[in-house]
C-alpha cells in the first residue's frame, strides 16, 4: 500500500508534506529555536531532492523514501492515539517498535533477497537489528507501561496549554519520525548488499556487539540499581556507569555505528557516514545528553561531582572512578 501510494501520488505527498513543514516552521517559538530545529521540516524534501539527482542510487533511495512514507503514516496513527489517551510519552514506545520493524520492512521491500545465492549478510543485519531494537523495545515496554505519561512530556503539556494537541504532532512525533528515518540509511545501504560475509560485514558487527553491551548493560545495571537503592537521590556509580555518564547513549550510538560499517560493503554505503555524525552528535552534544544532564543536575545531589569525575559520552578505560548517576 506504501509502495502504490509513493508511486501514484508523489506530488501530492511533497505538497502535503510542504504544507504541513510550513505550519511546523510557523509554530516554532521566535526565541530559544536552533538552527538544526529548523532543519527537521525541510530535510524530507532535501533528501527527495537527492533522489531525483542521483539515478546511481535509485533503487535504494525508492525503499529509502517510502520507508519515509510509512513511518508517516504510522506515527500520525501513534499521534491519534496519544490524543486519546492524553499521553504522549507513547512516543517512546512507539521510537522503539518502529526501529524494530523497520529493517524487515525494508528487507521485504526490496533491501534484501532471501532468494540470493547467499543472502548470509542481510540475515546477519536482521538478526543484530532485531535483537538490539527488540530488546530496546521490550525494556521501553517494561519501564514505561506501569506509570502513565513521563514527567517530561507532563510538564511540556502544562507549558503548551491549548496548543499541545497540535504541536505535539510536530515537536515529538514528526521529529522524531525525521530522526528514525535519517538515522535508517545505513540499515537500507546494508540491506541492499545481500550476499556473503565480508570484512565491512564482521566488522560491522563487532562495532555492533560493543554497542550492545554498553547499551543493554547499563540498562540492566541501572534498572538492579532502582530495585535495590534505599533513597531516591542516590546515584549509580559502578560497572559501565563509572566509565561514562551515559553508557546507553554511548551503545546506542555504537551500534548504529555498526549498522554504519556494514554498510560500507554496498557501493554506495559511505552516505552512511552523514546519519552517523548526526548520530554521535545527537547523544553526545545534542538534545539526548543535554536534556538528561539539566534534569539530573537539579534532582540528584552530587551529581556535579560525578560529571566532573567521569566523561559525558566517550568511555575512559585507564581510569576508574567511584562516582554515580540514574539515567533514563
Amino acid at each position: 500500500m506504501i509502495e502504490t501510494l509513493w508511486q501514484q501520488q508523489p506530488t501530492a505527498l511533497l505538497i502535503l508534506w510542504g504544507a504541513l513543514a510550513a505550519l511546523w516552521l510557523w509554530g516554532m517559538p521566535r526565541e530559544q529555536t536552533r538552527w538544526f530545529d529548523r532543519a527537521y521540516p525541510v530535510l524530507p524534501l532535501a533528501l527527495v531532492g537527492i533522489a531525483w539527482v542521483s539515478p546511481g542510487i535509485a533503487t535504494q533511495w525508492a525503499d529509502f523514501l517510502q520507508l519515509g512514507v510509512w513511518l508517516w503514516v504510522w506515527l500520525t496513527v501513534v499521534w491519534v492515539i496519544s490524543l486519546i489517551k492524553r499521553d504522549a510519552s507513547i512516543m517512546d514506545i512507539a521510537y522503539g517498535a518502529l526501529l524494530l520493524t523497520a529493517p524487515w520492512w525494508l528487507f521485504i521491500h526490496g533491501g534484501g533477497d532471501l532468494q540470493s545465492a547467499s543472502p548470509t549478510s542481510s540475515l546477519l543485519l536482521l538478526t543484530m537489528s532485531t535483537l538490539g531494537f527488540g530488546r530496546y523495545t521490550l525494556y521501553i515496554l517494561w519501564r514505561n507501561l506501569p506509570h502513565g505519561e513521563d514527567p517530561r512530556y507532563a510538564r511540556w503539556r502544562q507549558r503548551s496549554g491549548n496548543r499541545f494537541w497540535w504541536w505535539s504532532y510536530f515537536q515529538i512525533f514528526l521529529l522524531q519520525g525525521v530522526i528514525i528515518w535519517l538515522w535508517a540509511i545505513p540499515l537500507v545501504f546494508g540491506l541492499a548488499a545481500s550476499g556473503p560475509l565480508g570484512f565491512w560485514h564482521i566488522a560491522g558487527a563487532l562495532v555492533w556487539l560493543v554497542g550492545f553491551v554498553f547499551e543493554a548493560g547499563g540498562d540492566w545495571q541501572l534498572s538492579r540499581f532502582k530495585r535495590h537503592r534505599t533513597d531516591p537521590s542516590q546515584l549509580l556509580n559502578t560497572g559501565l556507569w563509572s566509565l561514562t555518564r551515559h553508557p546507553n547513549y554511548f551503545g546506542q550510538t555504537c551500534m548504529w555505528w555498526g549498522y554504519g560499517v556494514f554498510a560500507m560493503a554496498h557501493p554506495w554505503g559511505w552516505l552512511s557516514v552523514f546519519p552517523l555524525a548526526y548520530v554521535t552528535w545527537f547523544m553526545n552534544k545534542g538534545s539526548a545528553t543535554s536534556l538528561m544532564e539539566r534534569h539530573m543536575i537539579k534532582t540528584k545531589p552530587g551529581y556535579a561531582e560525578y560529571r566532573d569525575t567521569v566523561p559525558a559520552f566517550f568511555p575512559r578505560f585507564w581510569k576508574s572512578t567511584t562516582h554515580s548517576k540514574e539515567n533514563s
